[in-house]
């Protein structure tokens, strides 16, 4: 009887890693807008549980990323995600995603990402100033 039970605990771990990669769909978009290598951008979010975007960069071979041309809130609006972390300048940034406000991440008074849960109206481009209220997040 104890020879099955490493089968069973095998089993058990398979089915978690599997759903948790396979079905599990992601919530939450980070979208980098920056002039940085899109690479750094992947090794700094790799951990991040979301899909990871880079908007205005060129095509390279990546696992995690897809490029695009378009707008961020465009795709935001598209695939229907919860969050969006728009990234100017890539560092390490704490996330909160339980709020309904929009957070400002900032280091040394330059905003380096901005977080937006989804809203009523959102602007047309991430360039747009945001008259609503707003948290700042020192780093």
């Amino acid at each position: 009887m104890l020879i099955y039970f490493p089968l069973l605990i095998i089993i058990i771990i398979f089915g978690v890693s599997f759903r948790l990669h396979f079905v599990t769909e992601f919530t939450t978009m980070v979208a980098f807008v920056g002039t940085a290598h899109v690479r750094i951008f992947e090794k700094e979010f790799d951990h991040v549980h979301a899909d990871l975007w880079a908007f205005g960069h060129r095509k390279r071979k990546s696992t995690r990323v897809i490029f695009s041309n378009a707008e961020p809130f465009e795709m935001f609006e598209t695939y229907n995600y919860e969050h969006i972390l728009i990234v100017y300048d890539v560092h390490h940034i704490p996330l909160f995603f339980d709020t309904d406000t929009v957070v400002q991440y900032k280091l040394e008074n330059k905003t380096v990402a901005t977080l937006w849960p989804r809203l009523a109206t959102l602007p047309s481009s991430y360039k747009d100033k945001y008259d609503g209220k707003m948290d700042t997040i020192h780093l």
